[in-house]
């Protein structure tokens, strides 16, 4: 199963790039909260740093907003998105 990923604002600093193709062997029941928990505790770095600011982060998938338990499909785009500010 591959998920395109897309970084916006503060967490794309994090990452050091606007996206990333991952690609999942297991695919029962995905969601963004697996996919990051997966990731931050074997590939750590940023994943673990995105982890921590969980909390403070929404989710979109396909460009819709959504919640961190939805389901993830083959070719699904995640993007996820820190508290924007502005005036």
């Amino acid at each position: 199963m591959k998920i395109k990923v897309l970084f916006f604002a503060s967490i794309r600093e994090i990452f050091d790039c606007n996206e990333k193709i991952v690609d999942i062997t297991h695919n029962a029941n995905l969601t963004p909260d697996l996919l990051l928990e997966n990731f931050s505790s074997t590939e750590k770095g940023p994943w673990l740093i995105l982890l921590n600011k969980k909390k403070l982060v929404r989710v979109a998938i396909n460009q819709t907003i959504a919640e961190w338990q939805s389901p993830l499909f083959d070719g699904d785009e995640l993007a996820f998105l820190p508290p924007i500010t502005g005036g």
